[in-house]
């Protein structure tokens, strides 16, 4: 649409298809800009940590995927027998599988052996607790390598 002499005696064009995709454009790069600390915060959970748990011992967590969802694919595993458990949907100890679920710049495990990681990512560190029921709460640390 094309008006002619529209104040001031100026030209004006409007083209509303054409504004839709400058809107569209502005919205894309809006949340380009948005989302990518939430893809960046993800991202920084992947790959191998080494570290402690209170009552369990050395380990060693094997982040290899974040999915969309913030479910972690990849594995645990413990000094302690030898214990390997996987990631999954859900926790299950006759399959020895994890569920982690990341949010934000935190990392929740709900482990194969009935207890629960509450760590918190710091540069490369993850640190909190894990906990067993109501009887046991000990530290979590481990660091990138």
């Amino acid at each position: 649409m094309l008006a002619i002499g529209t104040g001031q005696g100026k030209i004006r064009c409007s083209d509303p298809e054409g504004e839709t995709r400058v809107q569209r454009r502005r919205l894309f790069l809006l949340a380009a800009c948005l989302f990518p600390t939430a893809g960046h915060a993800q991202s920084s959970f992947i790959g191998q940590w080494q570290g402690e748990v209170e009552g369990i011992g050395k380990g060693r967590l094997i982040i290899t995927a974040i999915k969309p969802t913030g479910e972690v694919e990849g594995r645990m595993e413990f000094e302690l027998q030898s214990y390997v458990s996987t990631f999954g949907d859900k926790a299950d100890s006759a399959t020895n599988t994890n569920h982690g679920m990341v949010s934000g710049t935190t990392l929740a495990i709900e482990s194969a052996l009935g207890g629960q990681y509450e760590l918190a990512l710091n540069g490369g560190t993850l640190s909190g607790t894990y906990s067993r029921g109501t009887t046991f709460r000990g530290k979590a640390s481990f660091t990138k390598l």
